[in-house]
Formats: C-alpha cells, sequence, structure tokens
C-alpha cells in the first residue's frame, strides 16, 4: 500500500467495522444452524465455473508465480472434495490450520491465497466438523481481515484478497447473518479506494501493478459480481459508494487488450496462468459496451480471417494499442488478432522494459541504454517522459526522452509497422561537446528463445525450437563481418548486445527487427546512407539515414542528432528531427512518419 492509499482509506467517511461484529450473533445457535446447512451458497455457478466437481477454481484465475504450486493444488483440492462430499474432515482440518497458522504481519502470498481458499469453503464445512473450530475460524477469517490494514509489507494481491474479496466472499455466503452488510460496505470501499489508486480513467493499471495486474484484475471481477449478486437479492440495501464503475468497465477492453498469443497478459512472468473461459465470461459481465464482445473474439482468435466485415473488430475502427502517461507504460498493437505483433513498454523508474512477441515471447527484460562520455557512465535520476507518439493505420510510433547529466539527453524510439510486420527499435544520444561516446544495450530473450549468428554478414536470427520467429539487423553496423568497424552486435549471455563507439556530440543506434518469419528467411541488405547539407557531406553525430531492404520491399529513414538543417539523404530533402518511409509498389515514396 501506498501512503496516499493509506491516509485516503484512513480518512474515508465511511463507517469503520466493529471489533464485536461477529458476537452480535451466536453462531453456535441451533436455530441458525438449522436454516445455514440445508441452504447451499454456490459461488462456482455466480462465477460461471460449470456445475462439475473439478471444475476450475474461480480463485484461482490469472494466478502466478508468487503463489506455490503447493498452496495451489491444496485450494483445488479443497473445493473439489468438498463438492463430492469427500474426505470432508480432512480438508476442515486443513482449511483450519491454514487460517489459524496465518501470521497477522505475515507478508507471504501464497499463505494469503490459502486463506482466500478457506474464505470460499467456509459454509461447506457448517455441519461438517466441530462447530467451536468452525466458529473460531470464522472469527480468525475477520481478524485477519482487519489486520491487513496495518499490514505496510503486504503484496498489493494479498491486500486484495483479505481486505475485500475475503469479506464480500464470507458475506455473500451468510444471509442470515445481520451484520454481513456493514462488514460487504466496508470491503466496497476500499474496493473504491484501490481502484482509484490502481487505474487510470481509461482502466489502465499503474506501472507498480503490471506484473500482478491478472491477479488484481480477476480479484476485482468476482468482487463486482458479488457486490451485484448482493444487490440483486437485497442484501445491499443500501449505496455501496462504488464510484468506479466506469473504470472496471474500462478495464474489460484494456485486459483484452493486454492479452498476448497464449492469453497471458504482457508484462505478467511466464509462470502465469492463462485468462481461462470462465474467467474471460466473467469478465464481459462487468461491461456494457458489445463491442467488448467482438474484441475479444479477435483476440483469441476466434474470427476468421476473410472476415474483416462490418461486424469484425478491425472494421470497429477501436485502437489496439494504447499509451499511459501516467501510468509510465505502453503497449502498441498492431491490431486485436491474436498472432499480432506486439510490443509492451515500461519506462517507470528512469528505466526502460521491453516485451516483444508476436506468436510467441522474442524479447523480454529491461532494455535501458548505457551511455558512456570519455569512458565514465552518464548517469541520470530523470524520469523517461512521452515526447511524441503517432497512431494510424500504417504505424504505430514512441518516443520517450530522458535527460542526462550534464546537459545531454537520451532519445528511445518505437516503431511499429501496423501493415508490414516489423519494428525499430533506436536510441538516440546528443551531448552539448564532443566526446569519446560509448553505448551499450542489451535485448534479453525471451522464453525458450535463442540467438544465432550468420556466418559472414552481421545480422542475427531469434530462433524458438529450432525454427526463426524474427530477423535483426543491426542498422549502424556494416552488412558483412569483414568491413572494419568501432561497433559491436553479439550474443551475450540469454541477450543480444549491441556496442557503439564514435567521437563527437551525437550517437544514433537503430536495430530492425523483421516479424514476418517467412519474410525472414528471404534476402536483405542493409546500408549507412550519405547525408549532405549544402552539398557537403555532413558528420554521423549531426545526423545518420539508413536503408533497408527485405526481399521486395525497401525502407529509408534519417534522423537528426547535435544539429538539425536542410538535409539531403535517398533523393530526398527534408529539414526536421526525423523522418521514415517506404517505398511502394509502383516506386513512389511514401512518408509514414514524420516529425519536424
Amino acid at each position: 500500500m501506498t501512503k496516499k492509499f493509506e491516509e485516503n482509506l484512513a480518512t474515508s467517511s465511511a463507517d469503520s467495522v466493529p471489533n464485536d461484529l461477529f458476537c452480535e450473533m451466536d453462531w453456535g445457535n441451533s436455530e441458525f444452524l438449522e436454516s445455514v446447512q440445508p441452504a447451499a451458497i454456490n459461488l462456482s455457478e455466480l462465477f460461471s465455473c460449470g456445475k462439475a466437481p473439478n471444475a476450475e477454481s474461480p480463485y484461482s484465475w490469472m494466478i502466478d508465480g508468487k503463489v506455490s504450486p503447493a498452496a495451489i493444488d491444496s485450494g483445488d483440492r479443497w473445493r473439489v472434495n468438498l463438492n463430492v462430499q469427500s474426505q470432508v474432515a480432512e480438508v476442515a482440518d486443513e482449511v483450519v490450520k491454514a487460517v489459524q497458522d496465518y501470521s497477522l504481519n505475515s507478508t507471504c502470498v501464497s499463505e494469503a491465497y490459502l486463506v482466500l481458499a478457506a474464505s470460499y469453503s467456509i459454509r461447506k464445512l457448517v455441519g461438517k466438523s466441530d462447530f467451536v473450530q468452525w466458529q473460531g475460524t470464522v472469527e480468525r477469517l475477520f481478524d485477519i481481515s482487519k489486520a491487513v490494514e496495518s499490514n505496510s509489507e503486504i503484496s498489493m494481491e494479498a491486500y486484495q484478497w483479505l481486505a475485500i474479496e475475503l469479506p464480500l466472499v464470507v458475506s455473500y455466503q451468510f444471509p442470515e447473518w445481520d451484520g454481513r452488510q456493514i462488514w460487504a460496505l466496508e470491503a466496497i470501499r476500499k474496493m473504491s479506494l484501490s481502484i482509484s489508486e490502481l487505474l487510470d480513467h481509461d482502466g489502465w493499471p499503474t506501472t507498480r501493478c503490471l506484473p500482478s495486474f491478472g491477479v488484481i484484475a480477476a480479484s476485482w471481477v468476482r468482487c463486482q459480481l458479488i457486490v451485484d449478486a448482493m444487490k440483486d437479492k437485497s442484501v445491499l440495501t443500501q449505496d455501496t459508494g462504488l464510484d468506479v464503475v466506469s473504470q472496471l468497465e474500462w478495464m474489460v477492453r484494456q485486459v483484452i487488450r493486454m492479452m498476448r498469443f497464449d492469453r497471458k497478459l504482457v508484462f505478467s512472468g511466464h509462470d502465469s496462468s492463462a485468462a481461462s473461459k470462465a474467467f474471460l465470461r466473467c469478465l464481459l459481465k462487468l461491461s456494457s459496451d458489445s463491442d467488448d464482445k467482438m474484441l475479444l473474439k479477435q483476440a483469441r482468435g476466434k474470427v476468421e480471417k476473410a472476415s474483416e466485415e462490418s461486424g469484425s473488430a478491425n472494421a470497429l475502427g477501436i485502437d489496439a494499442s494504447n499509451v499511459s502517461e501516467w501510468s509510465e507504460s505502453a503497449l502498441m498493437r498492431s491490431d486485436w488478432s491474436r498472432n499480432s505483433p506486439r510490443l509492451a513498454v515500461n519506462f517507470s523508474n528512469g528505466k526502460i522494459f521491453s516485451e516483444l512477441s508476436r506468436k510467441c515471447g522474442l524479447i523480454s527484460g529491461e532494455t535501458t541504454p548505457e551511455i558512456l562520455a570519455d569512458g565514465k557512465p552518464l548517469s541520470s535520476s530523470a524520469a523517461f517522459e512521452i515526447s511524441c507518439t503517432q497512431s494510424d493505420e500504417a504505424i504505430e510510433y514512441l518516443e520517450l526522452e530522458k535527460k542526462l547529466d550534464g546537459r545531454g539527453l537520451l532519445t528511445r524510439q518505437f516503431l511499429l509497422s501496423n501493415v508490414d510486420r516489423f519494428l525499430l527499435i533506436a536510441d538516440a544520444v546528443v551531448l552539448p561537446s564532443e566526446a569519446e561516446l560509448g553505448y551499450r544495450c542489451s535485448f534479453p530473450f525471451a522464453e525458450e528463445i535463442e540467438g544465432l549468428r550468420e556466418s559472414e554478414t552481421t545480422e542475427m536470427y531469434l530462433l524458438r525450437k529450432g525454427k526463426i520467429q524474427s530477423l535483426v539487423l543491426p542498422l549502424a553496423l556494416p552488412e558483412w563481418k569483414v568491413a572494419r568497424t568501432k561497433h559491436s552486435f553479439e550474443i551475450v549471455g540469454d541477450a543480444i548486445k549491441l556496442t557503439q563507439n564514435c567521437h563527437g556530440s551525437g550517437l544514433y543506434a537503430p536495430l530492425f527487427f523483421d516479424l514476418d518469419p517467412k519474410r525472414s528467411c528471404k534476402k536483405r541488405t542493409w546500408r549507412s546512407l550519405t547525408v549532405a547539407e549544402n552539398l557537403n557531406r555532413i558528420r554521423s553525430d549531426d545526423g545518420a539515414a539508413f536503408r533497408v531492404h527485405l526481399n521486395k520491399q525497401q525502407w529509408f529513414f534519417y534522423r537528426s542528432l547535435a544539429t538539425k538543417g536542410n538535409r539531403t539523404f535517398f533523393g530526398e530533402n527534408f529539414t526536421g528531427e526525423f523522418l521514415f518511409s517506404q517505398f511502394s509498389k509502383n516506386g513512389s515514396v511514401e512518408r509514414l512518419v514524420e516529425i519536424e
């Protein structure tokens, strides 16, 4: 929890839950037992998990590697055994132990997950276990939920489970209990504050919760469905104060947008769970926009390629990409299809983390460059800021800037082609005076990816299980290895590393990723172009231009560095900062990006 969140929670006008809330009812009363036991409250039906005893546990939706496999197995086994009424006494003992052994200042996510799983099981244990133990377990759940507020070290997902979801789950299961409304309303208030802190107005998550966003979003979905069900049954008769419904509705589209080819979310780890059918069905229940259903079909690959008709996601004209200055993150996608090339970027805290994928992950990890001047690193505590964006049918473009110590400037460019399936990642470094400039940047391989070098040329392939997934061109290096250069492009550990060196006040380091595996196997070439001004060739630290030729397609681009002027290159005149163009089939030149 952040300080701001704690302050909002403390100063909220809602009444806090009294410590003797559970004492208001005689849980051991025979009338209570008689009324509770016959009435089945099935949360699985509420969450569309199916009636089969071994159906998916809703609380395991989108779970990630922070929860141990043993904890997940225990939660699943409790649910299955209680559904078929098998080994109930053993399950009861394990549930009681998980709750009673949970330390009130625990920071273990697996332990919190087991407590949440126990809360889902608590009603089914009525009359099936020692009642004194059962009553103590329910009261302990209340104590755990209350204690979370004073645990500043608890993770975001554990807080969501224990402070918000747990009270709603228990309250929903016991409509016989008069105190349920007080506890539920307090949980709803916390949920409202949490959503306001972690989502922007478009439903996009803050950077610090990106790795666990699937877990948190899944819990919000369950909580909202419980709240809606309690309203329908008139359990909640007061105004809930949940004024973030629109953020949750926008979140639906963001979750769909963030889904990768494997239905896991971008920024999540390889050990995260994929979005299940039950979760996605429940997710759509939070949206009143019918377009989201079509977008989900497209993202899951359920729409035929030939159906780019009136009903397809592409025809809806909804941008598949999203850039959030508030969150300091972005997702660039060519389209809504399952196999769309996509680049996720987290540029918070002065660093850049990039995730490039298509039908599989390609690059995943920190891609912040290291800049040296006269052998010394140019450190900087400044943040990256968005300096330019462009999104249209042809390309997605994002430009970030960061001030370097000594009045230098680092600019990172991302250009993703929506049509031709390639990605340009380029860094421009500009210093106020000349120096011996050094540039180092690594691009970590995603899971199961390895690099393969060509024997005579400097390009590299990205392979998965022996098959080419992408071709990577180091455009500032000569095409042939026999040529002299101060630069290098190599495999170091589980990453590709680009190194460039020059003397001057500017440096440009572009990498070109071909995201069409079939084209990657065909002929290619690239060249550094001559740039002139007033009929004189300019220095490389004043500006640089390149041409890329893949099979039958060609592109060329230019970037000014230390100075700008009326520059000529490849038959083009340009006075601005950046130009990216392509040759069309009829030989004409089309400017895709033009930055003055």
